[in-house]
């Protein structure tokens, strides 16, 4: 086992090194303060404005727990744990694939080299982000279909369990369990495989997933979801800027292919690496928003499928060429993943320059549609960030289709939306009382889809914040931002 897992463990090791002291992705950032929130006793969905299932707080309420427990940053905390879970999944497909007696130990050991890989230093960008914990979570289900042993009912209930807990985060991510479960179906000519424990648990885990969901945030389905339908399509992008990104992506899944269709005696080992790839690459063509965090599964499993393929062909043929094209592959993916590095974000240093109160006695409020105008900056400066949601993100889709149509019933749906966000933003402001304020300022807007839009102008549309907004004043400028300040650290 030792032998097996060295390489990753120093892999593991680079990548907590490159990590350290950096800051998180402004989603998972967002996260950690929004959960801190929950954990306080704030409902989610009925004052915690998030637009996905309540999994990822719940994923993510025992860093932010254990942080507060030791008194260590939730940002340590939470990267200390998306570590142990990537261990467990790698201690997981080495104990599973060493069951299989089609699996070499040179076989074995280079696939998880690669899974250690892709797992740490390719997405470090966008580390311990929803798309990187199911990559982590599925990857023992996968190595338990290509080692193509017969594992006990508990074996394969557990692994099924913890690749649930990594699906259950976006329903997206069904697709690639449900593909794998087709091909059984059409190998085998049967339906017997739909009864296997490792495809119906997971059923029955994520109907009752749906069930306990409503009932206990009912909020989520009756007020969130109807909002994300009516106005969350203006953040989606067209079909060429989202497949524009990941190019190098399919040029491997084409390598992956040309692989599996030369290798003599193949298996359906390759065939099934190639399935969920392809799948994930799927997965992140539905999203439609072409962010780099939605293409990991896709890059991760392209690069495990790649792996597979080449030790398969490289064991049938006995050369090592299939072996060292598959990492001229990898290495497609991997040295812009390192050449980029960790997360970074342009503005949050240069807004935390504004606070002229101690850390911990900040505030401040965000008026844009973007997550990382308020994200990372609230964790990095120790502020208190007013808006209860990771962006004003009921604002582009309503002002866009207020903007199109002349349907006065439609007209009125989004100026009611509107009016209905406004409220939930002048809230957060009463109730917060920010030192600073940061307004995007730019004539096209984020996500906005060319429809114009003035924050300030609409916010003093009610006459309270009109009168409120008048002790505030502009004290600067970053990119498109302008940053508002009063005087005073009290809340």
């Amino acid at each position: 086992m030792i032998r097996d897992l060295i390489i990753p463990a120093v892999i593991m090791v680079i990548c907590a090194n490159i990590l350290a002291g950096t800051m998180l992705n402004h989603d998972v950032s967002w996260y950690l303060i929004s959960t801190g929130w929950w954990l306080d006793g704030l409902p989610i969905y009925d004052q915690i404005i998030e637009l996905n299932p309540p999994l990822a707080f719940y994923l993510t309420a025992p860093p932010v727990w254990i942080s507060r427990l030791i008194d260590v940053s939730a940002i340590t905390t939470y990267k200390a744990c998306i570590f142990a879970a990537i261990m467990i999944s790698l201690v997981m497909t080495r104990a599973l694939l060493c069951s299989s007696p089609s699996v070499s130990a040179v076989h074995r050991r280079i696939f998880l080299a690669v899974s250690a890989l892709s797992l740490t230093l390719l997405p470090l960008r966008d580390f311990g982000q929803r798309d990187h914990i199911f990559a982590i979570l599925f990857l023992p289900f996968l190595a338990m279909q290509l080692s193509q042993v017969e594992f006990s009912k508990v074996t394969r209930a557990t692994i099924a369990v913890w690749a649930t807990l990594g699906t259950a985060l976006k329903h997206y991510f069904i697709l690639i369990p449900l593909l794998v479960l087709i091909y059984k179906i059409v190998t085998e000519r049967s339906l017997r495989p739909i009864l296997r424990v490792e495809f119906l648990l997971p059923i029955v885990l994520l109907f009752g997933y749906v069930v306990v969901s409503y009932l206990l945030h009912p909020a989520y389905f009756e007020r969130i979801m109807p909002w994300t339908l009516e106005v969350y399509g203006t953040y989606e992008k067209n079909f060429m800027a989202v497949l524009k990104p990941v190019i190098p992506i399919i040029w491997i899944l084409v390598a992956a292919t040309s692989l599996v269709a030369i290798t003599p005696q193949k298996n359906s080992g390759a065939v099934l690496a190639l399935i969920a790839a392809f799948g994930a690459f799927v997965v992140y063509l539905i999203q439609s928003k072409g962010w780099t965090y939605h293409s990991i599964p896709a890059s991760v499993y392209a690069m495990l499928a790649i792996t597979w393929a080449g030790c398969e062909l490289s064991r049938a043929r006995a050369q090592q060429w299939p072996l060292s094209f598959a990492a001229l592959a990898l290495a497609v993916l991997l040295v812009p993943a390192l050449k980029f590095g960790p997360y970074k974000n342009s503005v949050y240093k240069e807004f935390s320059t504004y606070f002229d109160c101690e850390p911990g006695h900040r505030s401040f409020q965000v008026f844009s549609s973007n997550v990382w105008s308020g994200f990372p900056l609230a964790n990095f400066a120790q502020a208190e960030p007013a808006n209860r949601a990771p962006a004003l993100w009921l604002f582009p889709g309503a002002a866009f289709y207020l903007s199109q149509t002349s349907q006065p019933d439609e007209q009125q749906k989004y100026r009611e939306t509107l009016k209905d966000a406004r409220a939930l933003v002048l809230d957060d402001f009463f109730r917060t009382h920010p030192q600073i304020v940061i307004v995007d300022t730019s004539s096209n807007k984020s996500h906005f889809s060319g429809a114009s839009f003035d924050y300030l102008e609409f916010f003093q549309q009610d006459e309270a914040f009109s009168l409120a907004w008048a002790e505030y004043y502009i004290s600067g400028k970053v990119l498109h931002f302008e940053v508002y300040k009063r005087a005073g650290c009290d809340g």
